[in-house]
């Protein structure tokens, strides 16, 4: 395949050109390329706009991408010329899964998107079973797109050929994919639907940094004995601090299920560590510190966080909750069979709404997030007897 023609933006008088087109375009397809799975320091590496027509490729590290100290973010103002176009709720942003690219660019760049059409959202309503890109694409406008570049390190300079093809099909079909949506969802009558879900990924934030009680989220922590979990806190701290030092990813360092071997066993010779198969390159530098790490947590442990801790739920909200889903699904289905098409459970009630029912009951229906005057209209009664039956 040809590859199109684009723009390769790397000046800011190129991001003003582009700037300006975007102001008049008549909508923006919008995707970005980070470098999370090579880096600590995770970046914005490419931002890929197709503005009516008009494609374009912003290399945002020759923009003076932001730079992290001592980790703590602070948005860059190297894209301040697309903010104007970003944030005017009047022109279209079509997005797919569009909540990283939401968050990485409030993250670097302090822009927060509006206007935002999101075409995973909008297939999810309409109930496709396979949502992702390709799937979309494949489904609407019949190509496959290529997958060869789906780990790839977008802080590459210059680009493999391949690797910038990949990049611009992400917003070549997208406009066609949410123009086709657009009329499965008007036909479907789930416009005002669809509008909350997009409000919600407009109002997506960027969530990481480090947590120091971020082990309790890994897959087998449950199994740690108790008297370990001072090493596994020290081994977790030790693994970021070193991750962060060397601009890799902590699970590229240490994975987590060596980690809680690691916390476990506690071994304190090169030879105990090659035999739990720690590769040699990492043994090589940092087996004497992991070796002092461990023999230091096992004579003097750090304390441990707190394991977070669920809100608690009264047996009131418990019996609520499981009304109204048990109801959400009862409507889901009878919906299924009167419209001849599947209605996800999300349709009739968002994840968000069940959780603030269940919680404040329906009293005041109007404050509930992603409800909407359409589903109070239509069920406004029912929730209010299901949150009020004793």
């Amino acid at each position: 395949m040809d590859a199109p023609a684009r723009s390769w933006i790397s000046s800011s008088d190129g991001l003003a050109d582009i700037a300006r087109t975007a102001l008049t375009a008549p909508w923006v397809a919008l995707d970005t390329e980070a470098n999370s799975m090579f880096v600590y320091r995770e970046r914005v590496c490419l931002l890929q706009l197709n503005l009516g027509g008009s494609l374009a490729l912003i290399d945002t590290l020759a923009l003076n991408a932001p730079q992290d100290d001592a980790g703590v973010r602070t948005p860059s103002s190297a894209l301040s010329a697309l903010r104007q176009a970003c944030e005017d709720p009047a022109l279209t942003l079509y997005l797919h899964g569009g909540e990283y690219d939401v968050g990485c660019l409030k993250r670097d760049y302090g822009i927060s998107l509006r206007g935002v059409w999101d075409s995973q959202q909008a297939a999810s309503m309409l109930g496709w079973e396979k949502t992702g890109y390709g799937a979309v694409v494949e489904k609407v406008c019949g190509v496959v797109l290529d997958k060869a570049y789906t780990q790839y390190d977008w802080a590459t300079r210059p680009l493999a050929a391949g690797a910038e093809r990949y990049a611009l099909d992400d917003v070549i079909f997208l406009p066609q994919v949410c123009e086709h949506l657009r009329g499965l969802v008007a036909a479907a009558d789930l416009d005002e639907e669809v509008t909350i879900a997009n409000q919600a990924v407009e109002a997506t934030t960027w969530s990481g940094g480090f947590d120091p009680a971020g082990f309790w989220r890994i897959k087998g922590v449950r199994e740690v004995p108790p008297q370990s979990l001072g090493v596994l806190t020290a081994l977790y701290a030790w693994r970021d601090a070193l991750a962060k030092i060397a601009n890799l990813p902590p699970g590229r360092l240490l994975n987590n299920e060596v980690l809680l071997v690691l916390a476990r066993q506690v071994p304190t010779n090169f030879q105990l560590l090659k035999k739990l198969g720690l590769r040699s390159w990492f043994l090589g530098a940092h087996g004497e510190a992991l070796i002092q790490a461990l023999r230091s947590a096992a004579s003097t442990p750090p304390a441990v966080p707190p394991r977070p801790r669920q809100r608690e739920v009264a047996p009131e909200e418990e019996e609520r909750e499981a009304r109204l889903k048990d109801w959400r699904r009862g409507e889901a289905e009878r919906r299924t069979r009167a419209e001849e098409r599947a209605v996800p459970l999300q349709v009739v009630l968002p994840a968000k709404a069940l959780e603030y029912l269940k919680q404040h009951g329906a009293d005041q229906l109007e404050q509930v997030p992603q409800l909407g005057g359409k589903r109070i209209a239509r069920y406004g009664d029912k929730l209010t007897e299901l949150c009020r039956r004793s």
